[in-house]
């Protein structure tokens, strides 16, 4: 397979032209696209036309070898031999007749400006293919490669065959009865009325400009015998004028914010042909959201969105454009930390134990055989065995009372552990509004809580999830862990162990206004980013701000990272690595992050990790 390569320095306005009759081309200036192709076709068509016997004599004149006018120069072999015709050589169709079936009806069948002297075995191997690089070495025309769809031309006539066909798709455009050809970025396009490849002719238009022997062949053909030119060979840039094919581009306003957020989105294409269909994918589900060319779009979830636009123009050519994650939908309400414990400062829960002599106890014990070998936040965690009590367990782990008074839809997330079996569960979570906060939890009311727990005898942390507390709004709630065996032996009791337990919600409307965020500048940068930013913030009056911490949420408002703010007068940062509490890599996606200190939010924005 032969490649070439389109050297910079054969730039548009270096290319050589030709000098038509002054005048020639008025009307011109400054047109491009449709309006060019139709100007230039009002130009050149009414041609002369003559006869098909008429072109053999015709192509002894315009083909002459310059340096023997016995004889003719073949255009895929380039050799120079006698022109008494065939079988010497014969009248190829450059735009392969076939292509719209024009055969050698005067008008397309005997147009001089696509017809050129070929070996007729080279010409019978090219036959009716789209012109594209590559393929097998021919073995006659050594400079041509061909496969079963396409020929190549050699190099020195790349650029004039591409201008014969740009030449024929603006001559014969189905005015007055005569066909429409049109010229595609395909191959395979037998029997219609169309030619290609267009890319690689346009590349090929550019690689290869006129040379001396194709401009004389241009004015032979207007002076002698038809009366009208190839303006393509007069100015190459006609070429890429009109067939700049489709560039396909959009923009969106806004890009970002919070849910629902409605985006008005905008068609930037550029097209050398009329655009017919407009296709948008607006939310990267590969289904079509839009066929309008300026479409709005409600988002109402939060989230990263891919954006398509497919393009199809008149001459029924796609192309499509994606910008990855361009789009990017959040949330304004990060939810507030409302209780939070990993025992790293010792235990202010209540122990109750109802039955058995064992009860829950704080640990930091990662080595033996029968606790957890990591700990999901800390050093500490609540864990409870009643392996080698006196009898079945019934013990009670209570937080201290938590105020859900300030904030809408409260959640509880922890974390859990456990190993060996036992006929029941052995694990159960509660909430109660009514807990005097001592004593015996039987005395109270108690909701049970649906949290994912680890599977029997696991041996991993397993997260609960987000448990629901919008029963308990407006009201102080205490959470109980209550563990239970039916035993005191093997395959009757069960480890269990608890930890990293989070009670968070979203701030009330007054509380939120609390936020001074016109004293603070939080921002991040950089943003996107991967694999790590940094959190800037300034603080007009930072003389009141004895501490300060960085909390980082997810979509879904769980908890990712929270890390303490290194405070350097007015100004403080933090960087962040993309991972989460335990050191583990986070996702691609957006996270929000608030500053907060002495027990108040200041500020919070919006983050974006791209991987």
């Amino acid at each position: 397979m032969k490649f070439f390569f389109i050297l910079v320095v054969l730039l548009i306005s270096a290319m050589l032209t030709a000098d038509p009759p002054p005048g020639y081309y008025d009307g011109t200036e400054g047109l491009s696209g449709e309006t060019l192709k139709a100007a230039l076709n009002d130009i050149i068509d009414n041609h002369t036309a003559i006869s098909y016997s008429a072109a053999y004599i015709a192509l002894r004149d315009t083909d002459k070898d310059p340096a023997n006018p016995n004889n003719v120069i073949l255009l895929y072999t380039g050799w120079s031999v006698t022109n008494a015709g065939y079988p010497t050589w014969n009248r190829e169709h450059v735009w392969a007749k076939s292509h719209g079936d024009f055969g050698t009806t005067i008008g397309p069948g005997t147009d001089l400006h696509h017809l050129r002297p070929t070996d007729p075995g080279v010409n019978s191997a090219r036959g009716n293919k789209d012109f594209d690089n590559g393929g097998t070495q021919h073995p006659v025309a050594t400079g041509c490669y061909y496969d079963d769809d396409s020929w190549e031309p050699r190099d020195e006539v790349k650029g004039d065959v591409a201008r014969m066909i740009f030449y024929m798709a603006t001559r014969y455009e189905g005015e007055g009865g005569e066909i429409d050809l049109e010229v595609v970025d395909a191959v395979n396009t037998y029997p219609a009325p169309l030619h290609g490849k267009l890319s690689t002719l346009l590349e090929w238009n550019m690689f290869d400009p006129p040379d001396d022997f194709e401009e004389n062949r241009n004015d032979v053909i207007y002076e002698d015998y038809q009366g009208n030119r190839n303006p393509f060979i007069d100015n190459p840039n006609y070429v890429n004028l009109i067939w700049q094919g489709i560039t396909v581009d959009f923009s969106a306003d806004p890009t970002q914010g919070d849910a629902p957020l409605n985006v008005q989105f905008t068609d930037e294409t550029a097209s050398a042909g009329d655009i017919i269909n407009w296709s948008w994918d607006l939310d990267g589900d590969g289904i079509e959201d839009s066929n309008l060319q300026n479409p709005t779009f409600l988002y109402s979830e939060e989230g990263i969105y891919s954006i398509t636009l497919t393009i199809e123009d008149e001459f029924g050519e796609f192309s499509s454009q994606t910008k990855t994650n361009y789009i990017l939908v959040g949330s304004s309400n990060i939810p507030s930390t409302i209780f939070a414990d990993s025992f790293e400062q010792g235990l202010n829960w209540n122990i109750y134990s109802i039955s058995s002599t064992y009860n829950w106890e704080i640990s930091d014990d990662i080595s033996g055989s029968s606790h957890p070998s990591s700990v999901p936040d800390g050093e500490w965690f609540m864990y409870m065995n009643n392996y080698g009590s006196d009898t079945g367990a019934n013990d009670w782990l209570i937080s201290p009372s938590i105020d859900l008074t300030q904030h809408a839809n409260p959640y509880l997330t922890f974390q859990s552990w456990t190993k060996y079996s036992d006929s029941i569960l052995g694990f159960d979570v509660w909430a109660s509004s009514d807990y005097a906060g001592s004593g015996d939890p039987t005395l109270a009311t108690w909701q049970s809580l649906n949290a994912i727990l680890p599977t029997s005898n696991s041996t991993t942390w397993t997260s609960s999830g987000n448990v629901d507390l919008n029963e308990f709004t407006n009201d102080h709630v205490h959470i109980a862990f209550q563990y239970s065996s039916s035993g005191t032996g093997a395959s009757s009791c069960t480890a269990w162990a608890v930890d990293d337990i989070n009670v968070e919600g979203y701030e009330n409307a007054d509380i939120q206004n609390d936020l001074i965020t016109s004293n603070i500048n939080l921002s991040n940068y950089p943003n996107p980013f991967n694999p790590s930013t940094e959190f800037r913030f300034q603080i007009s009056d930072f003389s009141k701000i004895n501490s300060a911490e960085l909390t980082i949420y997810n979509l879904k408002g769980q908890l990712i990272k929270n890390t303490s703010v290194i405070l350097n007068g007015v100004e403080g940062s933090v960087t962040w690595e993309g991972t989460d509490n335990n050191g583990q890599p986070v996702s691609t996606g957006i996270y929000m992050y608030r500053l907060s200190a002495n027990g108040k939010n200041l500020a919070s924005n919006k983050c974006l990790l791209l991987k």
